[in-house]
């Protein structure tokens, strides 16, 4: 009997490194599981392996469905870096994704798996709508450590044909430049230290670029009309700069306000009917 156990053991262990090493190198036979694997991996969000673990054995024994499977990583993805952006510590992390299996009803999946999110409170809270749009558009995301993911999320939204971002380097629209130029400064206006301490690593004032050091401290009018500027550009992130005439705090607010819609449409909250919420 005690053998049995062991061997048991064994094979347990076997199945479950199998299932390891197909969610650290995204290589599942299904490609769109991999492309989310590989975007849950870019967060570096190691402490989610439990659950990840669990839920990848549910799927390969076909307790969960693969849209289901497919939606629940992504639904552990918006969560992370929803946390991320409004800068929520991750130390409670660990005991959230190590508890979370044991609060989902496995005959009710997916509802199930959504509702266990939306129900944490305090530093464990799911971000909604209101609080993430809010800190996306002030975040200092230049130092954010997954900012590339950010990046290619934004970039890639709605594309077959993916961008490369680490092809790419990343542009300051209002340069970093602490002595800016006599035109950026009238540019930004009477307010330009604070309008360059406040905007300048935000989301509405970074864009991707293969030409960095020829757009360097330029005007926005010369970052924007010369070869392999703004307006000559084929990354996406760079449409709203390429049809702006000028650049001042309006300017990047209004960009980091479109980007903050696409943004919600990228990450989304969890859906359930309001019933069950109110029956928790």
């Amino acid at each position: 009997r005690g053998k049995r156990t062991l061997n048991d053991l064994v094979a347990n262990v076997s199945t479950f490194s199998e299932y390891f090493v197909k969610l650290v190198n995204a290589n599942d036979d299904s490609k769109k599981i991999n492309e989310v694997i590989q975007d849950i991996n870019s967060l570096k969000v190691d402490v989610a392996y439990p659950f990840l673990l669990e839920l990848y054995r549910d799927y390969s024994t076909g307790l969960l469905k693969q849209e289901e499977f497919i939606e629940t990583l992504k639904i552990i993805e918006n969560y992370v870096f929803r946390r991320s952006i409004c800068g929520i510590p991750t130390n409670s992390l660990n005991t959230t994704f190590a508890t979370i299996g044991k609060e989902i009803d496995k005959k009710n999946y997916l509802e199930s798996v959504k509702l266990a999110f939306l129900v944490k409170d305090s530093y464990r809270r799911f971000p909604d709508d209101e609080e993430f749009k809010r800190e996306f558009v002030i975040k200092d995301v230049y130092n954010l450590r997954n900012r590339n993911y950010l990046l290619r999320r934004l970039e890639n939204h709605g594309r077959k044909e993916p961008v490369i971002v680490e092809e790419y380097t990343i542009e300051h629209v209002m340069p970093q430049n602490e002595n800016l130029s006599d035109i950026w400064k009238a540019s930004l206006g009477e307010e330009w230290e604070r309008v360059h301490k406040t905007y300048l690593h935000t989301i509405g004032n970074l864009t991707l670029t293969g030409y960095n050091s020829e757009l360097s401290d330029r005007p926005f009018h010369e970052k924007q009309a010369m070869p392999g500027g703004f307006a000559d550009s084929p990354i996406r992130l760079n449409r709203f700069l390429a049809k702006h005439d000028y650049w001042d705090e309006p300017s990047i607010q209004q960009r980091a306000e479109e980007l903050a819609k696409m943004a919600l449409e990228i990450w989304p909250m969890p859906e359930v009917p309001q019933e069950l919420l109110q029956e928790v």
